[in-house]
Parts: C-alpha cells; sequence; structure tokens
C-alpha cells in the first residue's frame, strides 16, 4: 500500500450553527417543545413617567418573568367569604348559608321562652284569683261612730276568704250604705289580706216627736230624709215641738224648715223649735234666750243678726222676723 493510501482522511467540516435571533419586542417568544411547558410571560404596558412624555415615544412593553407571575398571585389578597364571582370577574355578595342547626336552636329558644311566660302568667293567674296567698282574712272600718264597727263588718262577712280580686267590694258599699247611718261608703282593697271601708255618716239637725203618739223622737238630716229613730233628740240636734191638732201641718212643715236652715254654730244652741203656725216659728235657746224667727225665709240674713244681738248685755228676746228692722227685748 503506498503512503499516500494509509494516510488518514481528513475529517470533514460542518459549519457552526448560526445563533437564532432573539425575538423582536413586539413579538411574543416562540414555543419550544425542548423547552419546559411554563405559562407565557406576561405583557405590561407602563405609563410614561414624564408629563412631557410623548405617547408616540413610549416605553415598550415589559415582560413579566413566570416566577414574578406567581409572587404576585401569592401577594393578592384571597376572596372574601361569603361572595361569589361575576362573569366580568368582580365579587358579588352571597346569599346568607343557612345553618340547620342553629335555625333548631332558635327556634327550640323562642318555644321555651314562650313556654315559661305561659307558666308564670297562669301561676300569677292562680296565686291572685284562686289561692289562699291573698284571700281577705280582715275588715278595716273608720268614720262609722254612730253605725258601729260591727255593723259594717257583718255587711262584708260573706267575702272573707275570697282572694282579694274576687272581692266584691261595690256588693260590701252597696250593703253598707243601706246601713241608717251611713249618708255614704268607700271600699279599698289593702293586699295582701285586707279590706278598708271608709264611712261618711248623716248628720242629724233636727229631731221630730215620732208619728202617731209613739214615744221617742224621728232624726231629720239636711235633706229632712229620716235618719233613724231615737229615745231623745241628740246633743245639739233641736227638737221640733208642734201641737198639730192647734197649729196645722203647715205650722209643723215651717218649723221642721227653720230647723234644717239653722247654721251649725246657732243649731247647737237651739234647745227646741216651736211654731205657733206657718209665720210664727220659735226657737228656745239653752241659755234661756228666745229667738223670734217668723217664717222660713232669709235664714242667712236672720242668723247673722241674731250673732250680732244675742251676745249684747241684758238680751233675753230677739225678733228677727223682719230682718232688716230687728227688736230685742
Amino acid at each position: 500500500m503506498s503512503p499516500a493510501a494509509r494516510r488518514p482522511a481528513a475529517p470533514v467540516r460542518r459549519p457552526a450553527a448560526r445563533p437564532a435571533a432573539p425575538p423582536a419586542a413586539d413579538e411574543p417568544a416562540a414555543w419550544s417543545p425542548r423547552e419546559p411547558a411554563e405559562a407565557p410571560p406576561r405583557t405590561v404596558a407602563l405609563p410614561p413617567t414624564g408629563p412631557a412624555a410623548p405617547q408616540a415615544s413610549a416605553a415598550p412593553p415589559v415582560r413579566e418573568r413566570p416566577e414574578d407571575v406567581a409572587a404576585d398571585e401569592l401577594r393578592r389578597p384571597p376572596a372574601r367569604e361569603g361572595r361569589s364571582a361575576r362573569a366580568d370577574g368582580a365579587e358579588r355578595p352571597a346569599g346568607p348559608v343557612a345553618d340547620p342547626a342553629a335555625r333548631r336552636r332558635r327556634v327550640w329558644l323562642a318555644v321555651a321562652v314562650g313556654a315559661a311566660v305561659v307558666l308564670l302568667l297562669a301561676g300569677a293567674a292562680y296565686a291572685l284569683l284562686v289561692s289562699s296567698l291573698t284571700a281577705l282574712t280582715w275588715v278595716q272600718v273608720s268614720g262609722a261612730d254612730r253605725t258601729g264597727p260591727a255593723a259594717v263588718e257583718q255587711a262584708a262577712s260573706d267575702q272573707l276568704g275570697l282572694p282579694l280580686l274576687r272581692v266584691d267590694d261595690a256588693a260590701v258599699v252597696q250593703r253598707v250604705e243601706q246601713l241608717p247611718w251611713v249618708a255614704s261608703a268607700r271600699a279599698e282593697r289593702r293586699f295582701p289580706h285586707g279590706l278598708a271601708v271608709l264611712v261618711t255618716e248623716k248628720v242629724p239637725v233636727a229631731a221630730v216627736p215620732a208619728e202617731g203618739g209613739a214615744p221617742g223622737v224621728v232624726l231629720l238630716d239636711h235633706d229632712g230624709g229620716t235618719i233613724t229613730t231615737a229615745d231623745a233628740a241628740p246633743e245639739g240636734v233641736p227638737l221640733v215641738q208642734v201641737d198639730v191638732a192647734a197649729s196645722g201641718a203647715a205650722a209643723v212643715r215651717a218649723a221642721s224648715a227653720v230647723a234644717l236652715a239653722l247654721p251649725q254654730d246657732l243649731r247647737a244652741q237651739v234647745a227646741s223649735v216651736t211654731a205657733a203656725g206657718p209665720d210664727d216659728v220659735r226657737l228656745a235657746l239653752r241659755s234661756g234666750q228666745e229667738v223670734r224667727w217668723g217664717a222660713p225665709g232669709d235664714d242667712d240674713l236672720k242668723a247673722r243678726v241674731v250673732a250680732l244681738l244675742l251676745p249684747r248685755e241684758g238680751v233675753t228676746r230677739v225678733d228677727v222676723s223682719a230682718p232688716l228692722a230687728p227688736a230685742t227685748a
């Protein structure tokens, strides 16, 4: 073999691969199958930094790297609970989520409170209307000087033992006012066991002999109504003494009218009222003095004149039948 044949073959030189040109700033990078499947970088346009920067010379968009995008997602605040995203990406409030257990608890709580209120009202009604916790056990009487407390207590005896709210105080008052000396009455409940009865009694202003010649006298009030009968006229109550056969019924009516019209201070001094006729009514005073009153009428004026003339020394008789021209003796 010749020396030329033993010479090794010269290596074949291949042209070097030309480096790929970088992509333009306004074109996205080409995806290569050899590169890892990553999210393509996003481009963010930055606003001009200077007030005089023209729009034509705006800075080219900056390409974000995938790792910057991931960090930005981590820094973004989480969506609020109870809100759902709308189609345009904005959040919208979602409806309240019903909690069956909480709703059952609220229902049972309302039922328990209602039952407690009903039981409380039922217990209060039982205590006040049925039980003996407020039963009437005593009656307090005031103002019944002539009537007597025993008569008033007897009028309320049928209410003893009843709860105070069931006591018929109107019935008690009605029975008390039927007593002879009682002009009016008032009943007040005193919890827990009492009833107070306040009595206003009639005031006798005159006493007339009993009819038919019966013993005793009949006591009259301011209206001429009969109060009750008594053996004699009480202290300070004038006795009307008129002979009906001699003077007539008109004289009796005139004497009774004068006795009823006397003021309290003068009435207390009168022992008896007599009348010889309807125009001749006379007052016999306890001091022994006498007042000729005349016919009923001008009673206030006559009483003032009598009060002026009686205290004079030596006066034993005063005539006020003509009050503007009185006379003394």
